[in-house]
């Protein structure tokens, strides 16, 4: 298949994947982002709404495995315009029933929202060239924290003079919008990967024999524990970022909104930054994501030494360390898996890689609490420095032999 060539293809191109990722975005992240006034307004239990979230983060994880394999079997636009019809239909479902519902229907929201990514990261890197696809994928991802900011900006709005179901009926509209346009002008473009199952299971079983091999699949899963790191820290550190504010300097729980678009800011910085470095400097991937942990554990050990000076303190560095779990993931989760285009495997490993994410994601929200209870928030900071240090020391540890598979 030829890759598009015309700068304005590309940027018009790129513009739509990552509105693609916005919508996406946000009709997930709605639920947590309303939390508090969902039970307050007593349209749901505070314990259905934690389950509801804990269930969808499980069946988002899992149902990566799933897009992924099938995102190399069938056209990935038809996978994504499916996605956005069933995470429609539970967000309105969300915003008329309510109740102990929430939990069934964010559950399977969860699934839906997983045929996103990785038919999307095959869509990418079948029409852009290397180069082109390190750009776009900056971009794409910017989708994520622009959805964030959105949400946190205007959830509370809409709460405030309207109902909290309405922010589950707009998210539903706009997810019917993304799935006209996904089917109207990513299904009808010139590039959109068309590929028969016969021809797909062909490549994969020759990307089996030649990209699978036993140091590949071993270079693989030590990604996979660095992706599980990333993910520890990044969702771990942002849900619990509200909480040692609060309990550490005593204030007001409002400044969880504060928190709430400040560290998209910096995740938005750090993709930017972090591909400046890969495509500029450090242009092995797994050696650039080393370094980009090392910068974690950094702020963790500052954030453990200087943290309780003052707030805004403890706040830029917990962003700096956020933000660079951002950067780890844009690279090893973003990245890493168009080079496996050659094996007819980009969106299997996209969702297995990406399923690692919230694996760890899934640990640690239940792990920090725990620990912190029974260590404090001192200890629980060392410990994010040890995961950083250890992500950093399985990215250095591999990165010559990320380098050899390249080359293959």
């Amino acid at each position: 298949m030829s890759k598009l060539s015309n700068r304005g293809e590309i940027r018009i191109f790129t513009l739509l994947c990552s509105v693609v990722y916005f919508a996406s975005y946000v009709s997930r992240i709605n639920l947590g982002a309303v939390f508090v006034a969902v039970a307050e307004s007593g349209y749901s239990s505070e314990k259905s709404v934690a389950l509801a979230l804990t269930l969808c983060s499980v069946t988002y994880g899992a149902g990566q495995l799933i897009s992924g394999y099938l995102g190399d079997k069938f056209k990935p636009h038809n996978l994504i315009f499916a996605g956005f019809l069933l995470t429609a239909t539970m967000n309105f479902s969300v915003g008329t029933v309510g109740g102990n519902a929430l939990v069934v229907l964010w559950a399977i929201n969860g699934f839906a929202q997983s045929l996103m990514w990785p038919p999307l990261v095959k869509i990418m890197s079948s029409n852009l060239n290397e180069d082109d696809y390190k750009k776009a994928v900056v971009k794409v991802s910017w989708g994520s924290s622009m959805g964030t900011i959105a949400v946190y900006l205007l959830a509370p709005v809409v709460v405030r003079f309207f109902q909290v179901r309405y922010v589950f009926i707009i998210s539903a509209v706009l997810a019917i919008a993304m799935a006209v346009v996904v089917k109207t002008v990513m299904g009808k473009g010139k590039n959109t990967v068309e590929i028969t199952a016969s021809k797909a299971n062909k490549k994969s079983d020759e990307g089996m024999k030649k990209g699978f091999s036993a140091s590949s699949l071993s270079l693989l899963v030590l990604v996979m524990l660095a992706i599980l790191c990333q993910g520890a820290l990044r969702d771990g550190v942002t849900n619990w970022t509200p909480t040692y504010i609060s309990e550490i300097f005593k204030l007001d729980s409002s400044l969880s909104i504060l928190t709430g678009v400040i560290l998209p800011i910096f995740s938005v910085l750090s993709f930017s930054f972090v591909s400046i470095i890969n495509r500029k400097f450090v242009k092995n991937e797994l050696l650039c994501a080393g370094v980009v942990f090392g910068v974690g554990a950094v702020s963790g050990v500052l954030l453990l030494l200087v943290g309780g000076v003052h707030f805004i303190v403890s706040l830029l560095l917990l962003a700096l360390l956020v933000g660079s779990m951002h950067g780890v993931n844009l690279i090893l989760v973003c990245m890493t898996p168009a080079y496996f285009g050659r094996y007819g495997k980009v969106s299997f490993v996209s969702g297995l890689i990406n399923s690692s994410t919230y694996v760890g994601a899934a640990i640690s929200t239940y792990g920090i609490a725990l620990f912190t209870e029974g260590f404090g928030w001192n200890k629980t900071i060392m410990l994010w420095a040890c995961v950083a240090t250890l992500g950093t020391l399985i990215c250095v540890g591999v990165a010559r032999k990320w380098t050899k598979f390249k080359a293959e």
